[in-house]
């Protein structure tokens, strides 16, 4: 989760600082569209903080590996919550770090609590998140819209268009309300609509989808991609339009100019050669032209 330096992370828990608290709408809706099976439910939490959300998920029934790249974090979420013992807490940097320590058999839910803005490639995550749930299971985003922050914390906020975004190429998609941050239930195969792959990322890498075409490094890592929208989608999850993208990004090579004083094409030899005299008024001066040698008898 790259888009802020760690250790303003591990400064911002070390002071005991922490986020808004989860909300009775949001546990609600949690209960209504995202319960745990019967048995052997298993939840997977990215960017987790202090582990309130955990230790709810644990109180509905849930096993949960609970993730967060902030050492601090997860000091005060096992200390905070001693008396779970159904979280696993782990220090994990979704979009860097390898995931081997995972759950393979994967998960009935995956959650990104006040999460996903701080993500450089939003839609990439949560495909590759997607990749690892249950038939049946569901991904839930939990954000704060820009409609309802101030200004000056645009950055911990989604808009409409990045909200759209993150729910392309998912079997359904349901936007709900609670009580101020927008909640997304994605479900369904997560590559269900998509149309062209240039390349599969590495495990360790999101998989970029919902696209007619996309430009990676040689990493595997989505530097740009085209959506069934018309939408170039760069990397951070904001979506631009086509013709804006063309006049900013895809503009035509400039051609390569000449030295001055020289016009375009083949330059005749004497003017190549032209130089300035010093006692001269700056008006090139040629070099002397060679006599043809007399002829000899």
């Amino acid at each position: 989760m790259g888009s802020v330096p760690l250790d303003i992370w591990e400064q911002h828990y070390a002071d005991g600082q922490a986020f808004h608290p989860l909300g009775d709408a949001e546990r609600a809706l949690l209960a209504e569209h995202a319960p745990a099976p019967e048995v052997g439910g298993r939840a997977l939490e990215v960017g987790c903080g202090t582990g309130e959300l955990a230790a709810h998920l644990t109180a509905a029934g849930y096993s949960v590996d609970a993730l967060d790249l902030a050492t601090a974090a997860l000091e005060r979420a096992r200390t905070e919550h001693d008396d779970v013992t159904a979280v696993r807490w782990m220090r994990l940097d979704i979009e860097l770090d390898d995931p081997a320590e995972l759950d393979d058999d994967g998960y009935d839910l995956v959650t990104l609590r006040l999460a996903v803005a701080f993500l450089h490639d939003r839609t990439r995550v949560l495909h590759t998140l997607g990749e690892r749930l249950r038939p049946g299971g569901a991904v839930v985003v939990i954000t704060p819209t820009a409609t309802d922050t101030p200004a000056e914390r645009r950055g911990i906020a989604l808009d409409e268009g990045e909200l759209a975004l993150l729910g392309t190429g998912w079997e359904t998609a349901q936007r709900l309300e609670a009580d101020g941050p927008a909640v997304l239930v994605l479900q369904g195969p997560c590559h269900a609509r998509t149309v062209a792959v240039e390349r599969r990322c590495p495990p360790a890498g999101p998989a970029a989808t919902a696209a007619l075409a996309v430009v990676t490094d040689r990493a595997g890592r989505v530097l740009l991609g085209y959506s069934r929208r018309g939408m170039w989608e760069l990397p951070g999850g904001k979506p631009i339009g086509a013709d804006l993208f063309l006049r900013r990004v895809a503009r035509p090579a400039r051609p390569r100019l000449s030295r001055p004083g020289l016009r375009s094409g083949r330059a005749r030899p004497e003017r190549r050669l032209a130089r300035r005299h010093p006692r001269s008024s700056g008006r090139p001066v040629l070099p002397p032209r060679r006599r043809p040698a007399a002829r000899t008898r």
